[in-house]
């Protein structure tokens, strides 16, 4: 229970980050989503459906805050976190880099993806500002990732979701 209660105070304590701070220190314009990092990381170094119940949850309270696409958010998370997950197998999730740099290529795969959806939708954005927020990501993901590692590494964090 301590577990779930953590990881949904995390997910709503980023996404009121994302939506009403992140925009306050944005460099011209472009700035983080500190969510997104959180669930990367989350799912990096718990691989499997741990990653995948977190994009649910995290998609959801993104997408309620999209206007144009309900349910990209919640789509996008999922894949992501999945292949975050199926990556995460073979790293040594002790070392920052390597997940931090996968950090940043999955946020280049959330702009392209969400410019593609949107715009099959009819919706059009700018692609070129997902990769400016994608280097933004990656700067945060390396603090973010060391301590989200060390959150999965609480006792009470180690135990299994009941399914």
């Amino acid at each position: 229970m301590r577990k779930i209660l953590t990881l949904l105070l995390c997910i709503l304590g980023f996404t009121f980050v994302d939506n009403c701070i992140a925009p306050f220190i944005a460099i011209r314009g472009y700035y983080p989503s500190f969510l997104f990092v959180f669930i990367i990381s989350y799912a990096i170094i718990n691989e499997g459906w741990q990653g995948i119940i977190i994009a649910l949850a995290a998609g959801f309270l993104q997408d309620i805050y999209l206007f144009n696409g309900i349910g990209v958010n919640l789509f996008i998370n999922l894949i992501l976190c999945y292949a975050a997950g199926v990556i995460g197998r073979s790293l040594f999730k002790e070392k920052a880099f390597i997940p931090t740099v996968i950090i940043f290529f999955m946020s280049v795969a959330r702009g392209i993806l969400m410019f593609v959806i949107l715009y099959l939708c009819g919706s059009y954005s700018d692609i070129g500002s997902s990769f400016y927020a994608s280097i933004y990501d990656f700067i945060i993901a390396i603090p973010m990732y060391i301590w989200v590692y060390k959150l999965c590494q609480k006792r009470y964090m180690i135990t299994k979701w009941r399914l």
